[in-house]
């Protein structure tokens, strides 16, 4: 009977070890060490190559299955949204030096039904590489055929082999942790308004909410642009900057306010 009992013991010892690092080690940011990595639709040597990764670029790994982590997927890779599925946000170019009447542009797209396929290639068929939900606001590259060519969304990933990963270090420019936003994230409702220099860079913009406070946003420009004087819905992570005039929220999604 006792030899059982610490048969048992050492079985689950051995299961629940290898699960207790597994949740230690992700999610971390870290950078290819190798050039010509595969990053693959599956945590397998023969699932698909989706993209191929050079030594330096900075990954961010969200889970592990034994060998492989789980990554969002690259912004260098073009991942694509059903048209019927999104609606496009109109962004007119005031830059535009041309005379006659100003261009407009579909630079942004709402989703328009709950968990929407995005996929490796402008088919039915292609691979799904994540999933977005009603009224997120993707980044449109292109347009071809019947779909939108989009930015790779949060909810978006693939799978390296972790011996071509090392996670940041001492080596690498982090921001320093006391500007790191927490991990549970606010929802804002307000407009949104162009506002001039944020960070040493130009053109971002800020949220006025109905109760007249005024955070920062940091995001996507063009989807930003799109959503100019429009009244919005804002969930992400609130940041207070030491040398920001105002908060300043990470946006994780923004949508179109009814």
């Amino acid at each position: 009977m006792v030899r059982k009992l610490f048969f048992i013991a050492v079985l689950l010892a051995a299961w629940s070890g290898p699960g207790a690092c597994i949740a230690a080690e992700t999610p971390f940011s870290g950078r290819v060490n190798t050039d010509g990595i595969n990053l693959r639709l599956d945590a397998t040597t023969s699932a698909p190559v989706l993209a191929v990764l050079n030594k330096g670029e900075r990954i961010e790994a969200v889970a592990q299955s034994y060998d492989w982590y789980k990554v969002r997927i690259p912004a260098k890779l073009a991942v694509y949204i059903k048209k019927g599925l999104a609606e496009c946000i109109k962004y007119t170019d005031t830059r535009q030096m041309s005379p006659g009447p100003l261009a407009e542009q579909c630079l942004s797209a709402k989703v328009l039904k709950d968990r929407v396929n995005i996929r490796a290639k402008p088919d039915e068929g292609a691979p799904i590489l994540g999933v977005a939900d009603r009224n997120e606001i993707v980044n449109v590259v292109s347009e071809t055929g019947g779909w939108y060519r989009i930015e790779p969304i949060q909810n978006s990933f693939g799978w390296v082999h972790k011996k071509f990963i090392d996670k940041a270090d001492a080596g690498v420019a982090q921001e320093p942790a006391a500007q790191q936003p927490a991990d549970n994230v606010t929802v804002f409702i307000g407009t949104v308004e162009p506002y001039g220099m944020v960070f040493m860079r130009s053109a971002t913009h800020k949220l006025v909410t109905r109760e007249n406070k005024t955070f920062l946003l940091k995001g996507n420009r063009a989807t930003l642009n799109a959503l100019n004087r429009r009244n919005v819905r804002v969930t992400g992570k609130l940041i207070d900057w030491p040398k920001a005039k105002y908060p300043v929220i990470e946006v994780k999604i923004i949508e179109v306010a009814n």
